[in-house]
């Protein structure tokens, strides 16, 4: 889940089986839902190769 605290977008959820909350540093949505999304494209890599970063 992404959410506004005061200006800046936060990540709350799910990936790789263990609980996130963790700052994007963004203030623009779109930009924080790349980086989500980016963290969830790594970890299926990651699973799917079997490699932990």
């Amino acid at each position: 889940m992404l959410y506004k605290r005061k200006q800046i977008y936060w990540i709350d959820g799910f990936i790789g089986g263990k609980k996130i909350k963790t700052c994007t540093g963004f203030k623009d949505k779109s930009r924080a839902l790349k980086y989500y999304f980016d963290l969830m494209k790594k970890d299926m890599i990651s699973k799917r190769l079997d490699i932990n970063y």
